[in-house]
């Protein structure tokens, strides 16, 4: 892999950076039945399930747009007729949840925490057995807008006792912190082309167990959004039903093949965990307070409280960041005078390095020298 580094990096929660790699399959033209994309399109297909380890059991469905299309295409096609879905949320991907299935007027209940807060299987437990309706439960693994990270595998062996199906926003999280389909039993996990997988945006996919999909079939309304008719014609094409987005297709077939040749999963967390660390420490000994407690933190995404300085201005910031080839995003979504750094993309432990030394040197253009006792000086 390489990556262009005269381009400015994408330090943000999404998209992010790609290598040079993957950019540079998307500059040739691309017919949507020929054989190099219908070959894409199977090894893409083939390596989401092969990630889960849901061989045989899952198949795997992109369709054109962001996640959230994704995230819709779940909720009002899997759930049924007279279903009710539990949501859980504390950030405002959660929230986007609640503001599909009102939308599409999807029966739903929620249990809410704290942003920053995960929740607990108890709370859960308590709110399915207070409403018998309930036939499903959807939770954000990684919630982006804080970077706190939500206990699937506890919330999974609720919905197990239960017998409830089990939706994960796998958005964030997907390609860099294990899901495994045996382990969680989940019916649908939704995940971006551009975040840890390191393509760029507009697919949004589908990893769903093909038992769920074919008791889903009838139920979607939205014609574009049906993923059981997506999935039937391409499994007997090799093609979208509509126009695909055929570079982007490309990009990520070729993001799949750097993730494996990266090692996997397990290789690219390590690598995020490396980019997160240097950061955290780096802020830290900076005297920048992290929000999320590392316990419940995601290696994904940082957020860190604005200083409580008069001369600071997040604008001020990003400017700076973004002269010295950074670009970092507010946190303010889930929380006020916040703002947020991520640790995702085609990034190293040397990229979060320089960019502790931006962070620095950009303080001092706002005359600030010191937070609290802490002299501002780039972390070694």
């Amino acid at each position: 892999m390489s990556r262009d580094r005269t381009a400015p990096l994408l330090l943000t929660p999404g998209p992010v950076s790609v290598s040079m790699t993957t950019k540079t399959v998307m500059l040739q033209d691309r017919a949507s039945g020929g054989d190099e994309f219908q070959a894409d399109l199977a090894c893409a297909r083939d390596y989401m399930v092969s990630l889960v380890g849901g061989q045989g059991a899952y198949t795997a469905v992109p369709l054109p747009g962001s996640a959230t299309y994704a995230n819709e295409a779940v909720i009002t096609g899997l759930v049924p007729p007279g279903g009710k879905l539990l949501i859980h949320t504390n950030g405002v991907y959660g929230d986007r949840l609640i503001e599909i299935c009102a939308h599409a007027r999807i029966a739903h209940a929620t249990i809410r925490t704290p942003p920053f807060t995960p929740p607990t299987a108890d709370q859960f437990e308590a709110a399915i057995l207070a409403d018998p309706a309930i036939t499903h439960v959807m939770v954000v693994h990684c919630e982006t807008s804080t970077g706190v990270l939500n206990p699937i595998e506890a919330i999974a062996d609720v919905c197990r006792k239960h017998t409830k199906g089990l939706f994960i926003d796998a958005v964030a999280s997907f390609g860099a912190i294990p899901i495994d389909a045996k382990r969680l039993g989940f019916q649908a996990v939704t995940v971006s082309s551009n975040k840890c997988m390191q393509g760029v945006p507009g697919i949004g996919w589908t990893v769903v167990q093909k038992t769920a999909l074919e008791n889903a079939k009838g139920n979607c309304g939205p014609l574009v959004l049906d993923l059981w008719d997506q999935n039937q014609h391409m499994d007997r094409t090799s093609a979208f039903r509509f126009t695909p987005p055929t570079q982007v297709l490309a990009a990520f077939a070729q993001a799949c093949r750097e993730h494996a040749e990266e090692g996997g999963t397990l290789a690219r967390l390590e690598r995020y965990r490396r980019n997160w660390r240097r950061l955290v420490d780096g802020m830290r000994q900076m005297g920048f307070a992290t929000v999320v407690p590392d316990e419940c933190a995601s290696p994904i995404v940082a957020t860190f409280h604005n200083p409580d300085d008069p001369a600071f201005s997040f604008n001020a910031l990003f400017e700076g960041m973004k002269r010295r080839g950074f670009i970092i995003f507010p946190g303010r979504l889930a929380l006020a005078d916040t703002f947020r750094i991520g640790c995702m993309g085609d990034v190293t432990e040397a990229d979060m390095a320089d960019a502790m030394t931006a962070v620095a040197e950009t303080m001092h253009e706002m005359g600030i020298t010191s937070l609290g006792h802490t002299d501002l000086v780039a972390a070694d």
